[in-house]
């Protein structure tokens, strides 16, 4: 969760929907005895409640962001493997084209491979030289049996990878963003109860079974981060890939 707002109330955010939707059902129920109670309760200020409501149920939860962001994950990782093959099979006409010539081999990035495959961003700087490297030994390469299909490859794949990481990029940014509306949204909810809750306390002293609606969840000390955050929680994923 971006740490830029703190929850006002207790529990995951998902939780905290089902029980101020149970409550605002009974608020609605019961709204004439409110305003009843008090001039400050009107039908604008049910509509306010009921709109705060509707805001933060309808902003994505987290998990549809982790389930995105995981196949986005996925994406690189398989072209990520895909251009690690590409490169292996380049490797053979490279040294067959400069044989022994490790000095040639290194320009293509022979010394740096073992690095850059194992994360996108690498490999997406390592594509880019390669592609200016091969250019720079067009003939040797064309020679060996290299086609402008076989040139291009090697900016497609980059590019391809470039796609996927930036969907990986983008959906965490919005995840995050969610997070901060969702908590900024429910945060609101929730001091709108609050005042509807002390009201409440006062006109159904004596009514214990309908009290409980008007209580707020309290805090659970043993609740585990995912609890907590109402999501599972999502470790950064390292782009890894085995030759």
């Amino acid at each position: 969760m971006n740490m830029g707002q703190t929850r006002s109330y207790n529990g995951g955010d998902a939780n905290f929907i089902i029980f101020s939707s149970q409550s605002i059902n009974i608020i609605r129920d019961k709204h004439d005895e409110f305003m009843a109670f008090t001039p400050h309760f009107t039908a604008e200020t049910l509509a306010e409640l009921n709109t705060l409501f509707e805001t933060a149920s309808n902003i994505p939860s987290d998990n549809t962001y982790i389930d995105i962001q995981a196949k986005a994950t996925e994406n690189v990782n398989t072209e990520l493997a895909a251009s690690g093959k590409f490169f292996q099979r380049c490797k053979f006409d490279i040294e067959m084209a400069f044989p022994n010539d490790k000095k040639v081999w290194n320009q293509f990035g022979f010394n740096d491979y073992d690095t850059a495959r194992r994360n996108g961003k690498l490999m997406y700087l390592f594509l880019t030289d390669f592609n200016m490297i091969a250019n720079k030994y067009k003939a040797e390469l064309s020679a060996k049996g290299w086609t402008e299909e076989t040139f291009s490859a090697i900016l497609a794949h980059r590019d391809k990878l470039k796609g996927f990481m930036d969907e990986q990029s983008d959906c965490i940014l919005k995840r995050n963003r969610a997070t901060e509306e969702r908590t900024i949204a429910l945060n609101a909810l929730y001091e709108k109860l609050a005042i509807y809750f002390k009201a409440a306390r006062i006109m159904y002293e004596e009514d214990e079974d309908l009290l409980k609606w008007f209580k707020f969840p309290a805090a659970t000390p043993k609740a585990t981060k995912e609890e907590e955050e109402g999501t599972e929680v999502n470790e950064e994923v390292v782009n890894e890939t085995e030759e």
